[in-house]
Protein backbone atom coordinates (compact mmCIF):
# COMPACT_ATOMS: atom_id res chain seq x y z
CA UNK A 1 0.00 0.00 0.00
CA UNK A 2 2.81 2.43 0.66
CA UNK A 3 4.32 1.28 -2.38
CA UNK A 4 2.03 4.37 -3.89
CA UNK A 5 2.63 7.13 -1.65
CA UNK A 6 4.35 10.39 -2.28
CA UNK A 7 5.22 12.11 0.94
CA UNK A 8 5.48 16.19 0.59
CA UNK A 9 7.61 17.34 3.04
CA UNK A 10 7.61 21.84 2.64
CA UNK A 11 11.11 22.49 4.24
CA UNK A 12 13.14 25.78 4.77
CA UNK A 13 16.86 25.18 5.75
CA UNK A 14 17.93 26.74 9.10
CA UNK A 15 21.64 25.61 9.49
CA UNK A 16 20.79 25.05 12.98
CA UNK A 17 18.09 23.10 15.29
CA UNK A 18 15.61 22.58 12.02
CA UNK A 19 17.69 21.14 10.11
CA UNK A 20 18.62 18.36 12.21
CA UNK A 21 15.16 17.73 12.94
CA UNK A 22 14.07 17.57 9.70
CA UNK A 23 17.06 14.87 9.01
CA UNK A 24 15.88 13.26 11.78
CA UNK A 25 12.65 12.93 10.34
CA UNK A 26 13.54 12.43 6.64
CA UNK A 27 15.81 8.98 8.16
CA UNK A 28 12.47 7.87 10.34
CA UNK A 29 10.24 7.92 7.17
CA UNK A 30 13.00 5.92 5.31
CA UNK A 31 13.88 3.28 7.89
CA UNK A 32 10.37 3.15 9.39
CA UNK A 33 8.39 3.77 5.67
CA UNK A 34 10.71 2.63 3.04
CA UNK A 35 8.19 2.05 0.21
CA UNK A 36 6.85 5.75 0.25
CA UNK A 37 8.57 8.25 -2.34
CA UNK A 38 10.18 11.47 -0.33
CA UNK A 39 9.72 14.84 -2.19
CA UNK A 40 10.92 17.45 -0.44
CA UNK A 41 9.74 21.06 -1.47
CA UNK A 42 12.20 23.66 -0.77
CA UNK A 43 11.53 27.35 -1.54
CA UNK A 44 14.13 30.42 -0.76
CA UNK A 45 10.89 33.06 -0.41
CA UNK A 46 11.16 35.14 2.85
CA UNK A 47 9.12 35.17 4.48
CA UNK A 48 8.79 31.23 4.57
CA UNK A 49 6.26 30.20 1.85
CA UNK A 50 4.70 27.12 2.84
CA UNK A 51 2.47 26.72 -0.22
CA UNK A 52 4.67 26.80 -2.56
CA UNK A 53 7.25 24.63 -1.49
CA UNK A 54 4.02 21.75 -0.71
CA UNK A 55 3.36 22.68 -4.19
CA UNK A 56 7.08 21.81 -5.61
CA UNK A 57 7.41 18.91 -3.56
CA UNK A 58 4.10 17.73 -5.36
CA UNK A 59 5.65 18.48 -8.95
CA UNK A 60 8.40 16.38 -7.79
CA UNK A 61 5.55 13.54 -6.84
CA UNK A 62 5.20 10.44 -9.38
CA UNK A 63 3.05 8.22 -6.88
CA UNK A 64 -1.29 8.70 -6.69
CA UNK A 65 -1.27 9.22 -2.99
CA UNK A 66 -0.04 11.95 -1.24
CA UNK A 67 0.93 12.51 2.26
CA UNK A 68 1.47 16.44 2.98
CA UNK A 69 3.50 16.60 5.96
CA UNK A 70 5.46 18.71 8.27
CA UNK A 71 9.08 18.61 8.54
CA UNK A 72 8.97 18.24 12.26
CA UNK A 73 6.57 15.89 13.33
CA UNK A 74 6.55 11.75 13.15
CA UNK A 75 3.80 9.06 14.21
CA UNK A 76 3.59 5.48 14.33
CA UNK A 77 3.14 4.67 10.76
CA UNK A 78 0.43 2.35 11.57
CA UNK A 79 -2.14 5.28 10.96
CA UNK A 80 -0.95 6.31 7.58
CA UNK A 81 -2.08 2.64 6.43
CA UNK A 82 -5.25 2.67 8.14
CA UNK A 83 -5.31 6.53 6.68
CA UNK A 84 -5.06 5.69 3.03
CA UNK A 85 -7.58 2.90 3.11
CA UNK A 86 -10.39 5.73 4.31
CA UNK A 87 -9.66 7.15 0.89
CA UNK A 88 -11.79 4.51 -0.66
CA UNK A 89 -14.86 6.21 0.89
CA UNK A 90 -14.02 9.88 1.99
CA UNK A 91 -12.61 12.71 0.08
CA UNK A 92 -9.47 13.08 2.14
CA UNK A 93 -8.15 12.22 5.70
CA UNK A 94 -6.75 13.91 8.47
CA UNK A 95 -5.37 10.63 10.18
CA UNK A 96 -4.27 12.17 13.50
CA UNK A 97 -7.30 13.20 16.70
CA UNK A 98 -4.53 14.78 18.80
CA UNK A 99 -1.61 16.76 18.60
CA UNK A 100 1.24 15.59 20.76
CA UNK A 101 4.34 17.95 21.68
CA UNK A 102 7.64 16.64 23.34
CA UNK A 103 8.75 18.53 25.35
CA UNK A 104 12.47 19.89 25.19
CA UNK A 105 14.52 17.46 27.39
CA UNK A 106 12.82 14.40 25.04
CA UNK A 107 12.74 16.38 22.30
CA UNK A 108 16.96 16.82 22.47
CA UNK A 109 17.00 13.16 23.64
CA UNK A 110 15.43 11.49 20.14
CA UNK A 111 17.59 13.51 18.19
CA UNK A 112 20.58 11.63 18.82
CA UNK A 113 19.00 8.45 18.74
CA UNK A 114 18.34 6.16 15.27
CA UNK A 115 15.01 6.84 14.67
CA UNK A 116 12.68 4.06 15.21
CA UNK A 117 9.03 2.98 16.02
CA UNK A 118 8.19 2.08 18.54
CA UNK A 119 10.78 4.80 20.53
CA UNK A 120 13.92 3.57 22.06
CA UNK A 121 12.84 5.05 25.65
CA UNK A 122 9.80 7.32 27.07
CA UNK A 123 9.00 10.85 25.91
CA UNK A 124 7.59 13.18 27.93
CA UNK A 125 4.79 14.91 25.33
CA UNK A 126 1.64 17.00 25.86
CA UNK A 127 -1.27 17.09 23.99
CA UNK A 128 -2.07 20.37 22.32
CA UNK A 129 -4.94 22.34 23.41
CA UNK A 130 -6.92 24.41 20.17
CA UNK A 131 -9.34 27.33 21.15
CA UNK A 132 -11.72 26.47 18.36
CA UNK A 133 -11.24 23.00 16.48
CA UNK A 134 -8.38 20.81 16.15
CA UNK A 135 -5.52 21.60 13.20
CA UNK A 136 -5.80 20.36 9.32
CA UNK A 137 -2.28 20.56 9.08
CA UNK A 138 0.40 18.53 10.48
CA UNK A 139 -0.21 14.99 8.42
CA UNK A 140 -3.11 15.17 5.79
CA UNK A 141 -3.57 12.10 2.94
CA UNK A 142 -5.62 13.33 -0.41
CA UNK A 143 -5.24 11.71 -3.41
CA UNK A 144 -3.02 13.15 -6.49
CA UNK A 145 -6.26 13.54 -8.58
CA UNK A 146 -8.28 15.48 -5.23
CA UNK A 147 -4.74 17.52 -5.08
CA UNK A 148 -4.61 18.73 -8.27
CA UNK A 149 -8.57 19.42 -8.47
CA UNK A 150 -7.89 22.55 -6.43
CA UNK A 151 -4.70 23.03 -7.83
CA UNK A 152 -2.61 22.36 -4.87
CA UNK A 153 -1.87 25.14 -1.74
CA UNK A 154 -2.45 28.57 -3.11
CA UNK A 155 0.99 30.40 -2.87
CA UNK A 156 -0.46 34.17 -2.42
CA UNK A 157 -0.17 33.37 1.57
CA UNK A 158 2.91 34.01 2.12
CA UNK A 159 4.31 33.25 5.60
CA UNK A 160 2.41 31.19 8.20
CA UNK A 161 -1.07 31.63 8.56
CA UNK A 162 -4.32 30.49 6.70
CA UNK A 163 -3.13 28.47 3.84
CA UNK A 164 -4.36 25.67 5.42
CA UNK A 165 -7.61 26.48 5.98
CA UNK A 166 -7.99 27.96 2.66
CA UNK A 167 -6.89 24.27 1.18
CA UNK A 168 -9.26 22.64 3.88
CA UNK A 169 -12.47 24.96 2.89
CA UNK A 170 -11.67 24.68 -1.16
CA UNK A 171 -11.33 20.78 -0.79
CA UNK A 172 -14.14 20.04 1.75
CA UNK A 173 -16.32 22.16 -1.43
CA UNK A 174 -14.99 20.50 -4.63
CA UNK A 175 -14.37 17.03 -3.76
CA UNK A 176 -15.53 16.66 -0.04
CA UNK A 177 -14.83 16.43 3.24
CA UNK A 178 -12.39 14.88 5.43
CA UNK A 179 -12.65 12.44 7.75
CA UNK A 180 -10.85 12.13 11.38
CA UNK A 181 -10.23 9.18 13.01
CA UNK A 182 -9.94 8.58 16.73
CA UNK A 183 -7.08 7.39 19.18
CA UNK A 184 -4.54 8.20 16.69
CA UNK A 185 -1.93 10.70 17.60
CA UNK A 186 0.85 12.68 15.83
CA UNK A 187 4.04 14.00 17.52
CA UNK A 188 5.88 17.21 17.32
CA UNK A 189 9.61 17.57 18.01
CA UNK A 190 10.17 20.51 20.11
CA UNK A 191 11.72 24.11 18.55
CA UNK A 192 11.11 27.72 18.92
CA UNK A 193 8.05 28.94 17.35
CA UNK A 194 7.79 30.93 14.97
CA UNK A 195 3.87 31.15 14.64
CA UNK A 196 1.78 33.84 12.08
CA UNK A 197 2.28 36.41 14.87
CA UNK A 198 5.57 37.40 13.90
CA UNK A 199 4.13 37.28 9.74
CA UNK A 200 4.04 40.49 7.93
CA UNK A 201 1.97 39.11 5.66
CA UNK A 202 -0.63 37.84 7.88
CA UNK A 203 -3.38 40.59 7.11
CA UNK A 204 -3.07 39.75 3.46
CA UNK A 205 -3.58 36.14 4.71
CA UNK A 206 -6.66 36.72 6.60
CA UNK A 207 -8.34 38.71 3.80
CA UNK A 208 -7.65 35.75 1.42
CA UNK A 209 -8.63 33.38 3.38
CA UNK A 210 -12.08 35.31 3.89
CA UNK A 211 -12.42 35.44 0.40
CA UNK A 212 -12.23 31.58 0.45
CA UNK A 213 -15.08 31.46 3.61
CA UNK A 214 -17.44 32.96 1.86
CA UNK A 215 -17.04 30.46 -1.21
CA UNK A 216 -17.44 27.69 1.04
CA UNK A 217 -20.05 25.12 -0.17
CA UNK A 218 -20.51 27.02 -3.38
CA UNK A 219 -18.62 24.16 -5.90
CA UNK A 220 -18.83 26.80 -8.78
CA UNK A 221 -17.84 29.73 -7.20
CA UNK A 222 -14.78 28.10 -5.19
CA UNK A 223 -13.52 26.76 -8.82
CA UNK A 224 -13.79 30.46 -9.70
CA UNK A 225 -11.96 31.11 -7.18
CA UNK A 226 -8.94 28.70 -7.33
CA UNK A 227 -8.99 29.19 -10.86
CA UNK A 228 -8.15 33.40 -10.43
CA UNK A 229 -5.03 32.03 -8.34
CA UNK A 230 -2.82 32.81 -11.67
CA UNK A 231 -4.04 35.86 -12.78
CA UNK A 232 -3.53 37.98 -9.60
Amino acid sequence: MLNNVSVLIPYKRDNGLRDRIFKWVKTFYETMMPEVELCIGETLIEPFNRSQAINIAAKQATRDVFVIADADVFYDPQILVQGIKLLDQHAWVIPYFTWQDLSKSSSEKLLVHSPQWPLPFKVKYKERKFKKSKPISGVIIVTRENFNMVKGFDERFVGWGKEDNAFKDAMNTVCGPYIRPRDTSIYHIWHPKVGSRGNPNIVNNIKLYNRYAKKRGNIEEMKKLINKRDQE
